[in-house]
């Protein structure tokens, strides 16, 4: 049983200007601008849904490799940690047990601020911070949105819920069903945007916005990791295209391992189908000609098999994931290579694509 909440439809008049866009431009005015070098490192996570410990706390099976992964390696090779809300579950747990089952958690945070640099992006779990003094763990500068500008280009970070309907009327009462009946009745927090209709709508609305401004957004609140305006499901289809445009060409044993390479795709694009059926049926996310590079999400840190985020460092930008391979994951590699294990830990990093932005910004510049 998962947490289901309706949201309600609009008809958004191309003759002017939506709801959701104006109020996405006011964020996007207000955002700080941050600029960022081709030497700066800075690490992009979301939806760490922080409970109190118990067995609805979705963030408990992930704890051990979230703290690896962020002191062993982003806070030793000098990241910046941008959290892009959703960091505490306050919609489910009040926010003095969160904070006290996780102080090591808070503590690791105060020490990016310390060593490199920290931002706090609020999300719809955890809009109630703003009711709350700072109370020495992390304080109250929290950020609505964030742009950084890259060589007179801009990313714009953001969690994703100002881009639902739903959040705008709606949230209190969700938090409310969250806190006092979900939990009681052990449903898991799934939100609402796991159901594919109302996640596409929300990720249609924020790749519309910065495909007109020609600019990136980073969000997260889907819980669905999207590397250039990209699921899953399509990269694997364009790179099976590939590999059959490449076949003719190449010798004997290099078709063999486009065969092999083939292969193993289709099982895991079958096994994606089966899971969302209508991801599969969409040919195109966004129904357009030309996709345009200009919508990334970093996933989440409460997937069953690890976790994904969003990394920007020397000129490029990628999507990695952090798995335990015990718990099942095969995936011991990438487009973008095979799969490094953590040093001292039990932990794994697989670049699952990667581009450098001087060549995605040049694309949305001629295509959007």
């Amino acid at each position: 049983m998962t947490v289901a909440t309706a949201e309600l439809d609009v008809i958004e008049s191309p003759s002017r200007e939506s709801p959701i866009e104006g109020t996405l431009q006011l964020l996007f005015d207000a955002a700080p601008r941050i600029p960022l070098a081709a030497a700066n490192r800075l690490v992009i996570w979301s939806d760490l849904h922080l409970g109190d410990g118990g067995p609805q706390d979705d963030f408990r099976h992930n704890a051990d490799l979230v703290r690896a992964v962020l002191g062993t390696h982003y806070l030793s090779r000098g990241f910046s940690l941008v959290l892009n809300g959703d960091i505490e579950e306050m919609q489910r747990f009040p926010l003095p047990a969160i904070r006290a089952r996780w102080s090591d958690m808070f503590s690791l945070f105060e020490e990016f601020r310390r060593q490199t640099a920290f931002y706090k992006i609020v999300g719809n779990h955890d809009e109630g911070l703003r009711g709350h003094a700072p109370g020495g763990i992390v304080d109250g500068s929290l950020l609505d949105a964030l742009r950084f500008t890259y060589r007179g280009d801009t990313l714009f970070v953001f969690h994703g819920h100002q881009a639902t309907i739903f959040f705008e009327r709606f949230n209190d009462v969700s938090g409310f069903f969250l806190r006092y009946f979900a939990n009681s009745l052990h449903i898991p927090n799934v939100p609402v945007t796991y159901e594919s209709r109302k996640r596409y709508r929300t990720e249609h609305r924020v790749y519309s916005f910065s495909s007109t401004r020609k600019i990136v957004s980073i969000i997260g609140h889907t819980h669905r990791p999207l590397f250039e305006s990209l699921s899953k499901i399509d990269t694997i289809r364009f790179r099976i295209e590939q590999l059959c445009r490449d076949y003719p060409a190449v010798s004997p044993r290099a078709r063999a391992a486009i065969e092999t390479a083939i292969a193993g795709y289709r099982r895991e694009l079958a096994k994606l189908w089966e899971k969302d059926r209508e991801d599969g049926q969409r040919s195109s996310l966004y129904n357009a000609q030309i996709c345009i590079p200009c919508l990334f999400n970093s996933g989440c840190a409460i997937g069953k098999r690890g976790v994904t985020a969003i990394e920007i460092a020397d000129g490029t930008i990628s999507l990695v994931h952090w798995f335990d391979p015990s718990r099942g994951e095969r995936r011991h590699g990438g487009e973008e290579g095979p799969a490094h294990r953590l040093e001292g830990t039990p932990y794994y990093r697989t670049t699952i694509k990667q581009d450098r932005l001087e060549y995605i910004f040049a694309r949305i510049r001629l295509l959007a």
